[in-house]
């Protein structure tokens, strides 16, 4: 019997029982991924469930271990007089006033001007743009400065919004890079920049690559070592 798209549940051989959200497409093999609400798995059409859970068996381990990382202590955030987030691993303290739609940073506050407060849907939606606006214009100056002092040139820099991934190049040469690594240290920031910087000289996760990400970042294992265990506390913006 074939398992249709949605929200499932597996019983592991250790007697964890693990949730999932199923997603069935046209595609050939099975992949995982673990994302801020839990694990994802996508799958062929025609896949069995037995067949699905068998392989989600197989890696067990692997999704226990990731799952555990997706467990933090923080608290939703929410856009109000005294709460805290980070640009940069610096800590900013938001002060709400009524007024002309403005957001400015001066030492470690925030100041947020909003016309209607009493919305709290849209004064988010209004901060996350600016977030967003201003994680992408550090962004290109910074990637910039590196592709200049390394003598690299991609096409151009977006931003991403994507839930599994820091950041992404393709055959075009367009780097993207997640805006709510404007949370990150800089040295974090400037890591994911060498590491999709490198693939404009090698399309893979080879040896070559590798010795390539090197070159740019020769500290990348301690930057990659932040994100394994910070990496989903940044998705509490959202």
């Amino acid at each position: 019997m074939f398992n249709l798209s949605g929200t499932k549940k597996v019983k592991l051989v250790n007697g964890s029982l693990i949730s999932y959200e199923l997603i069935k497409k046209s595609r050939r093999t099975l992949s995982l991924k673990i994302t801020p609400k839990g694990l994802e798995v996508h799958a062929p059409l025609l896949m069995s469930k037995n067949r699905i859970e068998q392989l989600i068996q197989n890696k067990s381990k692997w999704i226990q271990e990731k799952l555990l990382l997706t467990l933090t202590n923080e608290k939703p955030f929410e856009i109000k007089n005294g709460e805290r987030f980070k640009i940069f691993d610096k800590e900013l303290i938001i002060t709400l006033e009524e007024g002309k739609n403005n957001i400015l940073i001066h030492k470690n506050d925030c100041l947020i001007s909003f016309r209607n407060l009493a919305d709290p849907f849209m004064l988010k939606k209004f901060f996350l743009k600016w977030l967003k606006n201003y994680a992408h214009s550090y962004y290109i100056e910074r990637v910039k400065n590196l592709c200049k002092k390394n003598n690299l040139r991609p096409q151009t820099t977006l931003i991403s919004n994507a839930k599994t991934r820091w950041g992404t190049c393709n055959n075009k040469k367009e780097i993207r890079l997640n805006w709510r690594l404007i949370q990150c240290p800089l040295f974090v920031i400037d890591y994911v920049i060498c590491h999709e910087l490198s693939h404009l000289k090698f399309m893979n996760h080879s040896k070559s690559f590798w010795h390539q990400v090197y070159l740019l970042f020769p500290n990348y294992k301690k930057a990659e070592e932040y994100l394994k265990k910070n990496g989903f506390k940044l998705y509490r913006l959202d």
